[in-house]
């Protein structure tokens, strides 16, 4: 199945679609930081599969692999396990979207669920830097 080539109305579907579900990638970003993700690395390396990869599986797969390694920390479970229902389910709602977008053409679909992983990544990443940063400063000045 060869891609599509993706269109500029499609693209401005995208973008807009990415704005609305701006504060719940704000909120994602902030389970992740309360959950205490180890290091920024982690997000980091998860945002670089999100633009690497050619099928939007394996960023499931990425999630479901993190989650299920971590040892359990004391007292539960570990970041990943915190907060891979909210990542798999905000994943879900691109999946939709894209479908919605594309119309049923397989190709676009998936450079469209691409697109949107990788933008909402973008998202998502940015705000738990940021988060991050200040949860850190607030901890200096005690």
């Amino acid at each position: 199945m060869a891609r599509r080539p993706v269109s500029d109305e499609m693209l401005g579907k995208i973008d807009i679609f990415l704005e609305q579900v701006y504060p719940e990638s704000v909120k994602l970003a902030d389970a992740i930081v309360a959950a205490g993700l180890d290091t920024k690395s982690q997000l980091r390396g998860f945002e670089t599969l999100v633009n690497a990869t050619t099928r939007f599986s394996e960023i499931i797969n990425y999630i479901k692999n993190q989650a299920g390694k971590e040892k359990k920390k004391a007292g539960g479970a570990g970041g990943w396990a915190k907060v891979a229902p909210a990542l798999l389910d905000q994943l879900s709602s691109l999946e939709q979207e894209a479908h919605r977008i594309g119309a049923g053409d397989p190709g676009a679909v998936l450079d469209l669920k691409l697109r949107l992983a990788r933008g909402w990544a973008k998202q998502v990443v940015a705000h738990y830097l940021y988060g991050s940063a200040l949860r850190r400063a607030s901890h200096e000045t005690k």
